[in-house]
């Protein structure tokens, strides 16, 4: 664990100049006005090395009194995603103050609902600052019919349809026990700033970002989300039910739609999915062999070959008691497998099996350790402050020290002295420490027109950056290779519900808008080709396994000889370095190794996980802020670099006030199903089942006293006179009984109906929404969420980019490729093969 020194103790944190910041957005100055819904964005920006000022009113942020917290009752909430940041105090009363902060800053970044009070109008922002880059985080968008909706993170995560898959038995659907969803709208708020500052610096303008929970929120479905779009029928993100459909199985190799991967072992949990099908039944067929060898498994289950299970399971060949007779086989063999045995057997013989880790198991992982992840710094009180560092490893200035999250208005006179004692920037049409930008709009407006992608990657974590880099108007070619089908293609959802790799809608989503390339990378001349193709390139992005792309010959250092401004992102489960930097897998085993899968379930038994493979949802969007930040560097310096992004530590930076609060306290965050420490009643309850019979919840929650008052008073059944539970204290000393008494209440009633009395009486609610809630939820329409595309094999629909620039929107322009279906543009127009040159690799079977 690294230690970065802090101040002496009760002394102010010095104030950062330009000159002694470091980090690739070192030249720039984010004006941070969000409370604890928001602050995620600005933290990303200041780990990138901007100087974000956090802005407070009199009585200290909201976050201030976000738990957990530890004995002096500081907030590890606040500790952990105000870090970087200089603190000021002002009057809401005080506008000229603001606007002069205002006047000075290149990005300006908000959370609210657009009918929550503003300490400025957007138009007061533009008109002060047309420089500015305005980024607002709200719950549902900044317009639409459920755009002043009342939201928690409970109600946002039901809306965007993570929820839902999320219940166990006949339990309610249970969230994420360390709040998630308004991280992941912050993250996409950081990565649609960094756009629209590469729109700025082609027309010498600001605009404003607009990013809505909601829609961010939908990528944590895998993209089921779209199953009714292309009438994939029984690919619902329901979990478990069936009745009154063909038979359903689950084909993606993280288990999301099974949730039975968690296994007792000598060390605690063991996270595993017994994967079927094309995509991963590979890696069950392996396990199975090791426990041939180790005489575990019976003659019974020998034979079984789960790449083609799923076919026998269709028929019923292969009956639910097998299945049932064959886990109780794999529990009694992983019962004696611990956690480093299980790391070490996943690397030798390619499993899907990982420990379902802890934050305290992490704080003590070699791995981490030998990767220096943690970080501490002391801050201006004295107190030590310990968090995950640097979202990525790199040689290069990427990256801020950490610095401790400010006492109030520790920063007030230094940032009066260095942002506005001096006249404000000029910041009409030039850039920070950069040449001027174009004083009208180039004829390509679009932000990252002209930038050029090699796209390696795959599944998901990998290709959902080329994905919003393609939306934003960069060239993005996409290598796969008919020898080896891309994982996602087999995974669906698929139009008609009729497998198809060519059709997969998971696929098309993650990219859309990319050119496709097929490359057989064993073979010596289809790796001249991605070396010709680093060379044209700007970016190269790539998810092999670490070293892989080295022993191909095809490595960063091989790359970046011929092309030193390139940009390469290497993005993998573990990283590229520390002992178990070879473990593979998809997000179940990313979510494992990150500490999420104790954070989702009951507290009284086994937890089932988040949805999916979610480190897959969090690390894309650190991908692209850091890419877009690197490339901005570059423009300065123009040096490439290559960066090593860790999915399981990407995925730790959304747990970083539950680190914060372990290195504190000795506390170890746990599932505690659906309720808040800050919160009463906070919880999913049932309600009338849908017409075809399948269960139905609505998550709801009282923020404070008069959203209980409100809730009471539609509960009709005295509670609103019951003085015991007029304080939060007093509901929380009575949540049991409260909980049975609103899940009476709401039993009888239809969710979607039950949802829309609570949001008139102020009260945060939603249903727990299934895909087919998401397909015609009039928010999501309302925003232009749902992309039609023409498609060679037939429409196809994929979900629209989540966060919405004003002026220069970011959209696919095409649908994602065919294998191979651009050889001959990316041939013959980017590199300049000739026909004979192009036949000759085709002949020697590198186009494959």
């Amino acid at each position: 664990m690294s230690e970065t020194a802090g101040p002496p103790a009760g002394s102010p944190s010095p104030a950062p100049g330009k000159a002694d910041r470091s980090g690739f957005l070192a030249p720039y100055r984010v004006l941070d006005l969000t409370d604890h819904r928001g602050l995620l964005a600005g933290r990303i920006l200041a780990q990138l090395g901007a100087d974000v000022v956090q802005v407070e009113p009199p009585g200290g942020s909201d976050a201030r009194r976000i738990g957990p917290f530890d004995t002096d009752g500081r907030s590890m909430h606040w500790e952990a995603f105000a870090a970087g940041k200089r603190g000021i105090v002002l009057d809401p009363q005080d506008r000229q103050g603001l606007l002069a902060l205002v006047a000075a800053a290149d990005f300006i970044v908000e959370s609210r609902a657009p009918g929550e009070p503003a300490r400025l109008t957007p138009e007061e922002i533009a008109a002060a600052n047309p420089w500015a880059i305005h980024v607002m985080v709200t719950p549902f968008g900044l317009t639409g019919p459920k755009a002043g909706w009342a939201a928690t993170d409970l109600t946002l995560w039901a809306a965007g349809g993570p929820l839902l898959p999320t219940s166990l038995g006949d339990r309610a659907p249970m969230r994420i026990s360390v709040p998630q969803a308004w991280h992941h709208a912050a993250a996409d708020a950081a990565g649609g700033a960094l756009v629209a500052h590469a729109a700025r610096l082609r027309t010498g303008r600001g605009q404003q970002v607009a990013v809505s929970v909601q829609r961010s929120t939908t990528q944590c479905t895998l993209s089921a989300s779209l199953a009714p779009a292309i009438g994939h029928a029984d690919f619902s993100i329901r979990p478990n039910y069936t009745a009154g459909r063909k038979r359903s199985v689950d084909l993606s190799g993280s288990g999301a739609r099974t949730q039975r991967s968690k296994w007792p072992s000598k060390d605690g949990l063991l996270e595993l999915h017994l994967a079927i099908g094309p995509a991963a039944g590979r890696f069950t067929n392996n396990f199975f062999a090791l426990m041939r060898e180790r005489g575990a498994l019976s003659d019974r289950f020998a034979d079984w070959d789960w790449m083609t299970i799923q076919h026998r399971m269709m028929a019923d060949e292969v009956t639910q008691a097998d299945l049932e007779a064959v886990r109780a086989e794999v529990a009694t063999f992983l019962l004696g497998i611990g956690h480093d045995e299980a790391v070490e057997l996943a690397i030798a013989r390619r499993l899907l099996l990982a420990p379902a880790a802890t934050v305290a198991d992490l704080a003590e992982s070699r791995h981490l350790a030998a990767r220096d992840f943690f970080r501490s710094t002391i801050a201006a009180d004295g107190h030590r402050v310990t968090l995950p560092g640097p979202f990525a490893r790199t040689a290069a200035d990427a990256f801020a020290p950490l610095r401790a999250a400010p006492a109030p208005d520790e920063h007030g006179d230094a940032v009066r002295a260095d942002w506005l004692a001096a006249a404000a920037p000029e910041r009409s049409g030039r850039a920070a420490d950069g040449p001027a930008a174009p004083a009208v709009a180039v004829p390509d407006s679009r932000p990252l027109a002209g930038l050029k992608v090699l796209d390696l990657a795959w599944v998901v974590a990998g290709p959902m950056i080329g994905r919003n880099l393609a939306d934003a108007g960069a060239t993005v070619v996409r290598v796969e290779s008919a020898g080896r089908v891309e994982t996602a293609r087999n995974m669906g959802p698929f139009p008609d519900g009729e497998f198809n790799p060519a059709r997969s809608a998971l696929f098309e989503n993650c990219n859309a808008g990319k050119l496709g390339l097929s490359l057989n990378l064993g073979q010596p001349e289809a790796q001249a080709v991605v070396r010709d193709m680093a060379a044209w390139a700007d970016i190269a992005v790539e998810s092999f396994a670490p070293g892989q792309m080295a022993r191909w010959g095809i490595g960063y250092d091989s790359l970046s000889a011929r092309n030193p401004a390139l940009i390469m992102l290497s993005t993998s489960l573990m990283g590229q370095t520390g002992p178990w930097n070879r473990l593979a897998g998809f997000g179940n085993i990313g979510a494992a190794m990150a500490g999420y899968q104790y954070l989702v379930g009951p507290e009284d038994d086994l937890p089932i996980g988040p949805y999916g493979p979610y480190t897959d949802y969090v690390a894309p969007r650190y991908g692209l802020a850091l890419l877009l930040a690197a490339l901005d560097a570059r423009r300065r310096t123009g040096a490439g670099c290559h960066l090593d992004l860790s999915q399981s530590e990407a995925g730790m930076q959304f747990l970083a006030a539950a680190f914060a609060d372990h290195a504190a306290t000795g506390r170890i965050a746990r599932a505690t199903a659906n309720r808040d420490a800050h919160m009463a009643p906070h919880g999913v309850f049932p309600c009338l089942p849908a017409a075809d019979g399948s269960p139905r919840w609505i998550a709801l929650a009282a923020r404070d006293d008069a959203d209980w008052r409100a809730l009471a008073g539609l509960l009709d059944d005295g509670a609103a006179e019951d003085p015991a539970l007029a304080t939060l204290e007093g509901r929380k000393a009575r949540e049991t009984a409260l909980e049975a008494r609103i899940a009476a209440w709401t039993a009888g009633q239809a969710a979607e109906a039950l949802q829309d009395r609570l949001q008139a009486a102020g009260v945060p609610a939603h249903l727990a929404a299934a895909s087919e809630d998401l397909w015609t939820d009039p928010q999501l329409a309302h925003l232009g969420h749902w992309v039609a595309q023409d498609h060679p094999l037939g429409p196809m629909t994929v979900e629209a980019c989540r966060f919405a620039l004003s002026e220069t929107p970011a959209a696919p322009a095409r649908h994602a490729p065919t294998v191979g279906g651009d050889n001959e543009t990316v041939l013959r127009d980017f590199l300049g093969y000739d026909p004979d040159r192009i036949a000759a690799l085709a002949a020697a079977g590198a186009l494959t």
